[in-house]
């Protein structure tokens, strides 16, 4: 990829960007959205899978019905009970996940502990697919090396909803176990907001510390944290400066510059959603035919547009995915609409110290 020059300031302080990583940019959120793809509609069924507070959880999910990406729905009327769906805004977001599910398959685990590999299958033509960034104007297969980021400023009043922050949530590890969940490497890169500006400014070519700083406006013990978990999980990497031997810079990896399509995704989906009327556009173009980038997502087998209708996820065991969604339902039975998961875990020690007794 063509970077910017240093002389230049960020251009992503004031664009939709930032405020769909507002939106979207927690690791819980991400996972949220995960499962939703996956299936998951109840509160029940993402506390277990995900092993996640109760209130931490409420929390994201009216935040994500407000945003609009969620909305609830009754499924029960005595007592009422409700489920979350996807929006057509969350539905949109199903090339940012088809493009994480893509850089996790070749860099991270992929795997799932209860579930297992996950596959998808492209109903329209029967293949197993591996989703495609192409160039919606010229049909090639997009390259990190083969765009250029701009800006363009537009002049209006904002319209966009302003989003509370949120406490981001935990460090990157470059040593994953099998085990680890479905997307656990590339959820861990966004859903760290400050992790995931360091990498967008790294791709616009700011690649020293003080530069980092001083353009992100972060404090430095911070971004020196967020530095070395990138390091460790080799997104980024040191060398020294072509104009001076005695000065380092940071520079993406290979496994760092294939993370530009989920960037692409999520800027084409935020400009969508939150686009505002004073804000600097960013712009990606694709120096191969010279066009502002508008990126699709295609099905590598027959080339068509991939669609979350069109795509049926598959496990390579089903014997795990039945047993996993009958202790599932098992457990969604048992509790209380009120319950939570050390209930359940008391009640199943007090049925086996009952069954020890008998015997």
């Amino acid at each position: 990829m063509k970077p910017a020059s240093r002389r230049s300031s960020l251009p992503i302080q004031g664009s939709s960007v930032v405020r769909a990583l507002d939106a979207i940019g927690d690791r819980w959120t991400l996972l949220i959205l995960r499962d939703a793809f996956l299936g998951l509609r109840r509160f029940e069924q993402w506390q277990q899978h995900l092993r996640i507070a109760r209130q931490l959880l409420a929390d994201r999910l009216r935040l994500l019905v407000s945003q609009g990406a969620l909305r609830r729905a009754q499924y029960q009327a005595h007592p009422p009970r409700y489920d979350y769906r996807l929006t057509a805004m969350g539905r949109d977001l199903y090339a940012l996940a088809l493009m994480i599910r893509g850089w996790e398959r070749r860099w991270g685990t992929g795997v799932d502990a209860m579930i297992g590999e996950v596959t998808l299958l492209h109903r329209s033509c029967g293949s197993r697919t591996e989703p495609q960034c192409v160039c919606a104007k010229c049909g090639e297969v997009v390259n990190a090396d083969e765009i250029s980021m701009e800006k363009r400023s537009s002049v209006g009043r904002d319209t966009y909803p302003r989003v509370r922050r949120r406490r981001r949530s935990s460090a990157i590890s470059s040593k994953a176990a099998r085990t680890a969940p479905f997307l656990h490497d590339a959820i861990d890169v966004l859903g760290d907001r400050w992790t995931y500006l360091v990498v967008i400014a790294t791709f616009y070519g700011i690649c020293r510390f003080s530069e980092l700083s001083q353009t992100l406006g972060i404090a430095t013990n911070i971004l020196s944290d967020r530095l070395t978990r990138l390091l460790d999980a080799q997104i980024l990497q040191h060398k020294t400066s072509d104009q001076h031997e005695d000065v380092h810079e940071y520079a993406l990896t290979e496994k760092g510059s294939d993370l530009f399509s989920v960037i692409v995704a999520l800027m084409q989906w935020g400009e969508r959603w939150f686009r505002g009327s004073h804000e600097t556009r960013l712009t990606v173009r694709h120096r191969l035919c010279g066009s502002r980038l508008k990126a699709r997502i295609n099905c590598n087998h027959c080339g068509d547009a991939l669609r979350s209708l069109d795509v049926e996820y598959r496990w390579p065991r089903p014997d795990v995915r039945r047993g996993a969604a009958r202790k599932h339902s098992r457990l969604d039975r048992s509790l209380k609409p009120d319950a939570n998961v050390e209930v359940a875990n008391r009640r199943s020690r007090r049925k086996v110290g009952e069954k020890s007794k008998a015997i």
